[in-house]
């Protein structure tokens, strides 16, 4: 499935759109000979942008890096101690972790590559009806190519178990 790059489009024009504007607009009150008199307003918006974007990258770098913590450490207390609720539990408070909505992990979601861990788990446990459950209301939250494709796996293994 191609990623809808529209939005992204859309934003650039209206970006470049502005900056041309605030530039005719400097032409047209002061004259071509006192544009760059006015230029260092428009680099200091730029530069504003420039450190806006790269605070939200390094804060969204932050709340991956949590999150990635949490889920090993998560996984490791599964393989340790096999405690099925307590892992289902801490796979629901990942998924319920600040600025997931924004995360991807091998081209998954990250909401959706957790829903696709707890069925496995469910699975994996003997407990295919809750992995069942799970896995009708992922299809229809799901919607890309690879969480799909995973799903599909997964609901031929719950077939075959059965």
């Amino acid at each position: 499935m191609k990623k809808d790059k529209k939005p992204a489009g859309l934003l650039s024009l209206i970006l470049w759109a502005a900056l041309l504007t605030v530039l005719l607009h400097l032409l047209d009150r002061r004259g071509i000979w006192h544009l760059a008199e006015g230029l260092h307003h428009v680099l200091y918006w730029i530069m504003l942008c420039i450190a806006v974007f790269f605070f939200w990258w390094l804060l969204m770098g932050r709340r991956f890096r949590k999150f990635m913590e949490r889920l090993e450490a998560a996984d490791y207390a599964y393989l340790r101690d096999r405690d099925v609720d307590g892992y289902l539990l801490e796979l629901d408070a990942c998924r319920e972790m600040a600025g997931i909505r924004n995360m991807a992990l091998s081209g998954i979601p990250a909401r959706d590559y957790v829903t696709i861990l707890k069925i496995r788990t469910l699975r994996e446990a003997g407990r295919e009806g809750e992995a069942l459950a799970l896995l009708e209301t992922a299809k229809q939250e799901m919607n890309g190519e690879k969480a799909l494709l995973l799903l599909r796996d997964e609901e031929e293994k719950l077939k075959k178990s059965q």
